[in-house]
Parts: C-alpha cells; sequence; structure tokens
C-alpha cells in the first residue's frame, strides 16, 4: 500500500513538473515577441545598470556603517555579495561598442578581484583599508555613470535592441537545454519509482512464499513430531510397564534396549522442534533464580557412569570455589551443558572429560565481562580449523574423525549455540586434531545476593497413587493410546472407561458421573478441544460443576499448549506419558469441589456404562 501511494504522488509530482515546463515555455514565446521591441531592450539594460550603481551606493553607505561599528561586518559583507551578483548581471549584457561603459566595468571588476579576500579574510578592516575601499569605488561608480549616461544619449536603438534580443535567445536557449536535462530526471525518477514498485511486489510475493514455506515446515515439523510422537507412546510407556514387573536378566536387558532407543528417538523429536522454535522466534527465555551447583552436580552424576563405562575420569573444577545464586533460564543452561558433557564423553575414547565452572565479578582481567562462565574439556580427536563453525550448523557432522559412526542428528551444538544467542551469551570451542576440544560458555547473568538455598534432600521412594473409587474416562481415536493409559493405570483402583471419539466421549459424559477426563487433541471428526468445549457448555446448562480435563497429546508446542488452556483443561501431558507424570497430574486437578464433595457420587451414573 505505501508503494502504490508513492507511486501516485510521483506520477502529481511529474504532471506538475510537466506543467511548469509548459509555462516556461509559453513565456519564452512571449518574452521573444517583446525581445524585437527596442524600448524593452533599452529599459531592460536601463534598469540593470541603474540597478548596479544603486547597489554600489548603497555598498559605500555600508562601508560608512562599519566604520562606525566593525560589528556590522555582516551587512557589508551582504552588500558586497549583492553588489557582486549586479556586476555579474550587467557583465552579461554586450558593451563591446561602448568603451567607456566596457572599461569602467572592467575596472569595476578589478576592484571586486580585489576586495573580496580582503572583505572575506582579514578581519577586522582597518580605517586605511576602509577609507580607500569607500574612495575607490566612488570613482568607479562616478566613472560608469558618466560613462553610461554619454553612451545612452548616443545610442543607437537598432544595436540596443539586436543586442538585448541577442541575449535573450542565448538564455532561452540555456532554458531549453535545462528543460531537457528536467525531463530526462523525471524520466529516469519515473522509472525508478515503477522499477522500485516492481521489486516491491516481488519482495512481497517472495516474502509471502517464504512465510507459506516456513509455516509449512512449522506444520510438517508439528505432523511429523506427532505422528512419531503417537507409537513412541506405546514403545516408551509399555517398556516402562515391563520394567516395573518380575523380568529375566535376558528380558531385563530387552527392555532397557527398548527404552535407550525410545529416548533416543524422543530426544531427536525434542531437538528438532527446539531449533524449529529457534528459527520461527517462538523461543522464550525464563528469568529465575537458580543453584548452578545443583546443576553441575547433576551432570557430572548423570554421565558420570557413561564415562566410567569407556573407561574415562569426568571431573568437576570449580577453580573460585562453589557459585552464588544467579538469575537466568536454568534448564537452558542444564540443556547446553548437557550437551557438552553427552558430546565429550561420547566422542572421547581415553583419558578425561573436565567440567570447569566459575563466577567472574567483571573487576580482574581487563575486559572479562562479569557472568557465569562454563567449560568443556575432552582429551578426545579433537576438530580441524575449517571445521570449527561448521559443527555450529544444523544437522551437520562436519569435523574428521570426530563422528563417524557417533549416533544422533547432529543439533545438540547449533541448539546450544542458539540457546546461549537468546540468554544473551557466546559460546566458542578451541581445538585442532589430536589436542582434544574445550568448549567455552559465557552467559552474562547477574549473581543474587543472600544466603544459598539450602540442598534439595535426596528424592524418597515414591509410593504408588490410588484412585479407588475413581472413575477415569480416556478419550483417544488410537487404540494403542487408549491400551497404553489403561496400562498405566493398572494398579491405581481407579474404574476405567474409553471412548474412541470426541462423539463418544460425550455421550459416555452424559450416561455417567466421572472425576477425570483424559482427553486426546487431534482426533477425526469432533476434536479434543470442541469435545473439552461442548462438555463445558453441556455441564453448565445442567448447572453440574464439569469434570477436570487433562489433554494427552503429541501436539505440544507452546502456543498449542496456551490453546488448550485457554479452554478450560487443567493441565497437558505430552506423549509420551509416564506413569508418575500421569498419576501425579490426576492426583493434583481432582480436588474435592471437583468431585462434589462426595466420592461415593462418582459411580451412581455407571448403570448404563
Amino acid at each position: 500500500m505505501r508503494a502504490l501511494t508513492s507511486f501516485k504522488r510521483s506520477v502529481l509530482a511529474i504532471l506538475l513538473v510537466c506543467a511548469l515546463v509548459a509555462s516556461m515555455m509559453v513565456h519564452r514565446s512571449q518574452l521573444q515577441d517583446a525581445e524585437h521591441q527596442v524600448v524593452f531592450s533599452v529599459s531592460a539594460t536601463i534598469w540593470k545598470v541603474s540597478e548596479l550603481i544603486f547597489e554600489a551606493q548603497r555598498f559605500i553607505t555600508a562601508i560608512s556603517d562599519y566604520a562606525e561599528g566593525p560589528n556590522r561586518i555582516g551587512e557589508l559583507q551582504l552588500r558586497f555579495d549583492v553588489l557582486w551578483s549586479r556586476m555579474d548581471v550587467v557583465a552579461g549584457l554586450e558593451f563591446k561598442r561602448k568603451p567607456m561603459i566596457a572599461d569602467s566595468l572592467d575596472r569595476l571588476f578589478e576592484w571586486r578581484a580585489r576586495w573580496d579576500p580582503i572583505l572575506f579574510g582579514e578581519l577586522p578592516l582597518s580605517d586605511a583599508q576602509t577609507d580607500e575601499m569607500r574612495r575607490s569605488l566612488s570613482v568607479l561608480v562616478a566613472e560608469l555613470r558618466r560613462g553610461w549616461i554619454t553612451e545612452f544619449e548616443q545610442a543607437n536603438f537598432g544595436t540596443w535592441a539586436q543586442a538585448a534580443s541577442t541575449t535573450q535567445v542565448s538564455i532561452a536557449r540555456q532554458e531549453w537545454m535545462i528543460a531537457g536535462l528536467l525531463v530526462l530526471i523525471i524520466a529516469y525518477l519515473a522509472a525508478e519509482v515503477f522499477f522500485a514498485s516492481v521489486a516491491t511486489r516481488r519482495e512481497r510475493a517472495l516474502r509471502d512464499i517464504a512465510d507459506r514455506a516456513s509455516k509449512s515446515k512449522s506444520d510438517f515439523i508439528a505432523n511429523v513430531s506427532h505422528e512419531i510422537r503417537t507409537p513412541l507412546n506405546g514403545i516408551i510407556s509399555m517398556a516402562s510397564h515391563l520394567s516395573d514387573h518380575p523380568l529375566t536378566r535376558e528380558q531385563q536387558e530387552c527392555v532397557a534396549v527398548i527404552e535407550d532407543a525410545g529416548d533416543l528417538l524422543l530426544s531427536t523429536i525434542n531437538d528438532v522442534l527446539d531449533l524449529s522454535k529457534l528459527d520461527a522466534g517462538q523461543f522464550h527465555v525464563a528469568a529465575e533464580v537458580f543453584e548452578p551447583m545443583r546443576g553441575l552436580r547433576f551432570a557430572r552424576d548423570l554421565y558420570g557412569d557413561m564415562a566410567r563405562d569407556k573407561g574415562l575420569e569426568l571431573r568437576l573444577e570449580l577453580p573460585h570455589g562453589p557459585l552464588p545464586r544467579l538469575e537466568g533460564d536454568e534448564r537452558r543452561v542444564r540443556q547446553v551443558l548437557h550437551n557438552l558433557v553427552s558430546n565429550a564423553v561420547k566422542f572421547t575414547e581415553a583419558g578425561q572429560v573436565t567440567i570447569r565452572a566459575w563466577y567472574d565479578t567483571g573487576e580482574g582481567l581487563p575486559g572479562q565481562a562479569a557472568g557465569y562462565y562454563i567449560e568443556v574439556a575432552d582429551t578426545g580427536p579433537g576438530i580441524a580449523p575449517d571445521a570449527h563453525e561448521r559443527v555450529f550448523e544444523p544437522f551437520a557432522q562436519e569435523a574428521e574423525g570426530l563422528q563417524r559412526g557417533s549416533i544422533g542428528t547432529g543439533l545438540g551444538l547449533p541448539i546450544s549455540r542458539a540457546l546461549c544467542d537468546a540468554m544473551g551469551g557466546t559460546i566458542s570451542l578451541d581445538s585442532a586434531p589430536s589436542d582434544g576440544t574445550c568448549f567455552k560458555v559465557f552467559l552474562p547473568f547477574g549473581r543474587v545476593e543472600g544466603a544459598a538455598q539450602a540442598p534439595r534432600k535426596p528424592a524418597q521412594p515414591v509410593e504408588p497413587r490410588r484412585f479407588d473409587g475413581w472413575t477415569i474416562l480416556i478419550t483417544d481415536d488410537n487404540a494403542t493410546n487408549r491400551f497404553v493409559l489403561r496400562k498405566l493405570l493398572e494398579g491405581t483402583g481407579a474404574c476405567i472407561h474409553e471412548a474412541s471419539s470426541g462423539i463418544e466421549a460425550l455421550e459416555c459424559l452424559a450416561e455417567m458421573r466421572v472425576d477425570v477426563v483424559l482427553m486426546d487433541i487431534q482426533m477425526p471428526g469432533l476434536d479434543g478441544m470442541e469435545t473439552t468445549a461442548r462438555l463445558f457448555e453441556a455441564e453448565a446448562l445442567a448447572g453440574r460443576t464439569p469434570p477436570p480435563v487433562i489433554g494427552v497429546t503429541a501436539n505440544v508446542m507452546p502456543e498449542q499448549v496456551a490453546r488448550y488452556k485457554s479452554i478450560g483443561m487443567v493441565a497437558v501431558l505430552a506423549k509420551p506419558v509416564s506413569k508418575v507424570g500421569l498419576t501425579e497430574a490426576i492426583s493434583g486437578c481432582v480436588t474435592e469441589h471437583a468431585r462434589e464433595n462426595d466420592p461415593g457420587q462418582s459411580t451412581t451414573r455407571r448403570a448404563t456404562g
């Protein structure tokens, strides 16, 4: 819209300029007719010479004023500039056959050339200079006046007319040249506006194509994530369910392989989703107070077994002692730390991996910024200098000999860099072939003064939660997902009902009272969001409090989760679902008020169920 408005303004400007040129041409034609009149030529010449003489007298007066007060130098210089212009105007007239006027003008120009650098350079002027300037100009003006009167009295009007006509024709030619150049410039501007408009439309079209491609990519990633998470829900959940039962050693090993493979696939999906959110600008950094020591020790303990299995030593070094509490995004810091430690352990075959961390106040070395510093160094094969930047590119596994035969997508380091950038920090590496690698992270977090938080107590064994007398409705169009949720709820004492569609769920809810609804989102026909909205509407019309609805879905982008909760879902569980997460969500959302303060009421409408 802006380009179109600019184009219209340009067209209007072109039309106005063309009208101006046409008016100038008409005026020029009229002027040429008048130039053939002797009276006009003589009058014009008289006026120009008279103006020169008049301005010379005004300059002489300005000299006298300056002599009385040097602060009037500005007025003196202005009058000199005007006199200069009048001299140039008169110089354009033809006076070759009038020596008295021509000689006077030549001496006047010599006077101007002499006094110009003095008047605009050597200030203030002395009394002698002002007297000489006034005297010499007075003499020249008097000579010009006498010469002009004499020549005018003896003038041949035919010569005057011819001279004036010749001068005006020369001016007309110049004006025509200017008009022609003006037309060319206008044509150039019109072409610029036109091509700029074309480029703008093309840019808009390309931007629309890019936006559609980006949306298509996001939709594709979301759909692929959903399609992978759905079967992965059955794999991981059932493997976890099996591990809770007595198994032979061989069976335990098989289940462990299934769990590890499922976790790796889930990690890959999460990495792709993180990268997609970062590319789309949908990533948000949290600001919270946290204990960095807890995350460092957790990373050391988490990857310690993996390092020991490979004969490596995993060390945690604190050069400046325990770290203070910081303010930043603890979850993202842990993600970066885990990516770096995981890679270091994975690609190091002998030696050690060292995690080094400290907080710098910025008061030590010059140029050292205040913030949280982390280094992860290993004794692995190293990375060639020409591959230092490529390892931070998505899906790139570039370091010679480093990634060959390894498992992964190559997203850990690109995501780590993107996370550091989002938090205002940096990540870099020092490495050379056969010399190991050291990744360096800087995060400009501020320290939080005050006593450190008490360390968390070791988690106590969690007793299986019981939902005796509760009725839970599982709504999902996928039979595997319903089977998984039923299995995860075995042993809780809950009465489980299933619905394979949104319509069937509404029918069940109309016939019986339930305590919790586990609602899939992406279902054919009536999806989970519409089903939930209709459930709340029906319960409101009946004057009842609706049961809490927990979304269970593979579509867990932040904006999607926000939409689910906006319609009234009390919680959202991402597939694959763990037993602990499921039971905690159910226990947390079911209140005495939601169960109408009477557990026994949950079974009063099961007769037709």
